[in-house]
């Protein structure tokens, strides 16, 4: 009896272990199919990543996945982005249409899977796309996948295709009348300005005849004095007050028609004087940069409604009333083009406004030398910190002009962030935009965890002078409004060269 109980043991051992066998290898090819699976798992995601077009995920309203393509349109860190409301990354102008179609699509109501939307990169920028949508569970619950195919480009081609077919009707429109009135009006007014003005909007391209050299800067000095004169007479007694401020750096001789030019200059100045209805500041400023010369003329106004952006260009537009003609942007535009040159307005909706004249340089006018300060610029990782928008996108347009990666904030809470996650080669500081104890726990700071970067402070004098501010490495570095823009280069240099420990 005893002897039967141990063979059925024996038996039941040897069931148990071949059950255990074949358990073993049952585990050991479900750790095999789980290994593949998180290896098929990461290379989707990985495909995901890479994909030229932008990829994100939604669920309840929060961004659950961005892939590299799409953080780097926004320029943004995936901490940045993942976990917050969608929305935040909308252009503000198409947040209610999306908010609302979202929940549409929610709740079960046919919504349309293709559509054109705009975003709005971390600087601001406006980035236009072609939204795809499809709905997807993810960990059992409801997600939307969106496939975003950037329409920027596409945007730009088409803008500048309907702005030709503008022009090309401008200029038949004002080549027929010019032709028309020539006569009538001579025989009225020999010095009729509407004559040469109808025939700068007629003549499209460069006009290579009459050009000869001169000096922008002192073109735009005559501009500035002889507006100045204009403006102040126009404003109200006892009311308003319009500050002119001018940072004229140096530039090589340019080739075109000097009085043409200062009458487009003379129209975008008075320009941004109306925009600013009596009250606030013009920044005049003038620079080379990748052989060209560049004239920028910032106004702190209200800026562009996005409404009429389209139609700035339009001879006879005006939003001033129906007694002004409307001419003074197309006109400037044309004899700048008429010039060789290239003019652009970008204004952003209560941001003021900055135009941007661009004209070539000569190529024998440019000096070797400053290519070369140009290079020691390039890639230079740089952090602007200034609560003042016109001053703050000045200098980060100033340090991409010469190769280097900007980052601007407007507090210097945002600084401490930013400097916890990047290690800048510079920092520029707007002093007068910051409270006193504030920038004193900045310096102390950056003296304690960045004590080898550089700081340029940027201050109205004498305040800075009189200053208690923390002693930071071979600095701070000081300059002085306004800004003196062959100051500012050297300035930098100066800063950068005592923060490099190679020099």
């Amino acid at each position: 009896m005893v002897e039967k109980r141990i063979q059925g043991l024996k038996r039941l051992l040897e069931n148990l272990r071949v059950e255990k066998r074949t358990l073993r290898e049952k585990i050991a090819d479900l750790q095999k199919e789980h290994r593949q699976a998180v290896r098929i798992l990461k290379e989707g995601w990985r495909l995901l990543e890479a994909l030229p077009g932008g990829v994100v995920l939604i669920q309840d309203e929060k961004i659950g996945f961005i892939n590299e393509t799409a953080r780097q349109a926004l320029g943004c860190d995936e901490a940045d982005i993942k976990g917050h409301d969608f929305l935040e990354f909308v252009h503000p102008e198409f947040q209610t249409s999306l908010r609302a179609r979202y929940r549409k699509r929610v709740s079960g109501k046919p919504v349309p899977n293709r559509y054109e939307a705009c975003l709005r990169s971390k600087s601001g920028d406006m980035l236009w796309c072609e939204v795809r949508v499809k709905k997807i569970l993810v960990g059992g619950r409801r997600a939307f996948l969106l496939n975003l195919i950037g329409l920027n480009e596409r945007k730009e081609a088409e803008k500048l295709h309907i702005e030709a077919g503008k022009q090309e009707v401008i200029e038949r429109l004002s080549r027929g009348l010019h032709r028309e009135m020539e006569g009538w009006l001579r025989s009225l007014d020999h010095n009729s300005s509407l004559l040469q003005e109808l025939q700068w909007l007629g003549e499209g391209g460069t006009k290579q005849e009459g050009a000869i050299s001169f000096d922008l800067r002192k073109v735009a000095q005559d501009v500035i004095s002889t507006t100045r004169n204009q403006w102040r007479k126009g404003l109200p007694e006892g009311e308003g007050t319009i500050r002119m401020k001018t940072y004229l750096r140096a530039l090589p001789n340019l080739m075109g028609r000097p009085e043409e030019i200062a009458y487009a200059l003379n129209a975008l100045v008075k320009n941004a004087v109306e925009a600013l209805n009596a009250e606030g500041t013009i920044y005049l400023t003038t620079e080379e940069s990748g052989g060209f010369a560049h004239l920028y003329i910032q106004d702190s106004g209200n800026g562009i409604p996005s409404e009429v952006r389209d139609r700035i260009y339009d001879p006879f537009f005006t939003t001033k009333g129906k007694d002004r003609r409307g001419l003074g942007l197309s006109l400037a535009r044309a004899i700048i083009r008429r010039n060789g040159g290239e003019m652009e307005l970008r204004s952003g909706d209560g941001g003021g406004t900055i135009c941007t004249v661009r004209m070539p340089i000569p190529s024998q006018a440019s000096p070797k030398k400053r290519t070369a300060r140009r290079i020691r610029l390039k890639d230079t990782l740089v952090l602007v910190v200034s609560g003042q928008d016109i001053l703050r996108d000045l200098l980060c347009r100033w340090f991409s002009s010469r190769g280097c990666r900007v980052d601007a904030t407007v507090t210097c809470g945002e600084a401490f962030q930013s400097m916890k996650r990047k290690a800048y080669d510079l920092m520029v500081v707007d002093a007068e935009e910051v409270e006193q104890e504030n920038l004193s726990v900045f310096l102390k700071r950056a003296n304690r965890d960045r004590p080898k970067t550089p700081i340029v402070l940027i201050e109205n004098p004498p305040t800075l002078r009189s200053s208690k501010v923390a002693k930071h490495g071979d600095g701070p570095f000081l300059l002085e409004k306004p800004l003196n823009m062959d100051r500012v280069h050297s300035v930098f240099m100066e800063a950068l060269r005592a923060g490099d420990p190679g020099s």
